[in-house]
């Protein structure tokens, strides 16, 4: 069944917020290994010196990352997502998605393509919306709300699992 969709503002916010966090989570790079070694250089300084002020050190270290962390999480990335949503014109109208056996079709008034299963690289969800990334950082976000509108999004979620793997 096909069902049509908007994508809005709020929408693509929370997805980058899940995206980033569930990357954050998820992924070794230097982001996300600069507060590790931030608390070890400060441990390692501490231990060296025999110094008693690195419980305290390591403490503001812990508290201040965290807030730098918790800062982009919650302000930076929904921004930043915000300011890309409202530059991409075609992210803004409605969209058009089939579960269909090859994988999931979506279309809108300029284009229309099919995602096979094949081509999926990984997907996840929370109790909102459903990712589908066809490469590292790109995704299709279909929310669970056009469940009213009669799309099978237990079978969507099954045929991923099925298809590519289980949800990460």
């Amino acid at each position: 069944m096909k069902v049509q969709y908007r994508i809005t503002e709020d929408d693509y916010a929370a997805a980058a917020r899940l995206h980033a966090w569930r990357d954050f989570t998820t992924r070794p790079s230097t982001t996300n290994l600069f507060p590790l070694f931030t608390i070890l250089v400060v441990l390692g300084v501490g231990l060296w010196t025999g110094s008693t002020a690195t419980v305290p050190a390591l403490f503001l270290a812990i508290v201040a990352i965290s807030i730098v962390c918790a800062c982009t999480l919650f302000l930076y990335v929904p921004s930043r997502a915000r300011w890309h949503y409202r530059r991409y014109k075609s992210m803004q109208e409605p969209i058009t998605a089939e579960l269909t056996e090859e994988g999931i079709r979506f279309s809108n008034s300029d284009s229309e393509g099919l995602v096979r299963w094949s081509k999926v690289l990984r997907w996840l969800q929370n109790d909102r919306f459903i990712m589908i990334y066809t490469m590292p950082i790109l995704f299709y976000l279909v929310p669970k709300s056009i469940a009213r509108e009669g799309f099978d999004i237990p079978l969507l979620t099954q045929r991923l699992a099925e298809h590519v793997d289980p949800e990460r």
